[in-house]
């Protein structure tokens, strides 16, 4: 359960951010910045044991919701930015304790998988289009 919730949580930061972000006109510091203090404040209120790991994975996922509308169009693509954001918290949880920069790291490597998937996929799309014009 602990690890459902914590990718559900980085889904719904991401999403958030991005909707404050890019639909609301509010830039993206403002978008991360309420996710990250409402998150701050409810998660650990509401949810005393594994709180603050979420309020945590939802400061994350904030920053990777910061992205730039000609990068990600799409509000859906957040989804799955969020995802793997949330897998990647879990896969380094243990791993880099307290080291600085770890939030903003699994954002930025969120955001660039997403994308290589993105364009890993739009080639295997040419080329299978180069296969039937032939």
């Amino acid at each position: 359960m602990d690890k459902l919730a914590i990718i559900l949580v980085s889904i719904g930061a991401a999403l958030a951010t991005y909707y404050i972000s890019i639909h609301m006109n509010k830039g993206a510091v403002f978008g991360s910045a309420i996710v990250t203090l409402v998150s701050g404040f409810i998660f650990p209120h509401f949810f005393p044991e594994q709180g603050a790991t979420l309020a945590v994975m939802a400061t994350c996922a904030s920053y990777a919701g910061m992205v730039a509308v000609t990068k990600f169009p799409k509000i859906s693509e957040m989804v799955a930015v969020g995802f793997i954001a949330g897998i990647v918290f879990i896969a380094t949880t243990t791993a880099y304790a307290g080291v600085g920069g770890k939030l903003g790291t699994i954002a930025a490597i969120s955001c660039l998988t997403w994308l290589g998937i993105k364009k890993l996929y739009a080639m295997t799309s040419a080329q299978e289009k180069e296969r039937a014009a032939e």
